[in-house]
């Protein structure tokens, strides 16, 4: 199957690591895809549930695929939400075409698009 060139894609609120994740959904459109820019936009891994110890290798196989696409290129932005908030840590962190960060900002055929977790706003989460 041929993939559909993009500019950008956002993925928020997978919840990797729960009994809810639709990972096979996932998969499909990550593999329908070819973007130039993938923003994943928090809660891509639910660290909140990883006491439970589920983790199916549909899970391992949609971050493969997230590598497989910077491998490509695809210039991969983690934004940590509120369930995966460990990965703050890292943020200016860069590997290859990885890179994690608090937000980004890109110029989208000259307009600024601002992309952040919307947990910043949560002011449960302050």
């Amino acid at each position: 199957m041929k993939r559909r060139a993009l500019e950008v894609a956002v993925l928020s609120d997978i919840h990797l690591g729960t009994y809810g994740c639709r990972a096979d959904e996932v998969l499909n459109y990550l593999r329908s895809i070819k973007p130039k820019k993938l923003i994943l936009n928090g809660d891509i891994v639910d660290g909140w549930q990883f006491k439970k110890k589920y983790w199916p290798a549909s899970h391992t196989t949609v971050l493969k695929e997230v590598l497989h696409l910077a491998s490509k290129g695809c210039k991969v932005y983690y934004l940590p939400g509120n369930h995966d908030e460990v990965f703050r840590r890292f943020v200016g962190y860069k590997l290859g075409n990885i890179k994690v960060e608090n937000k980004v900002v890109l110029d989208l055929d000259g307009k600024l698009a601002w992309f952040f977790h919307g947990d910043v706003f949560d002011v449960t989460m302050q």
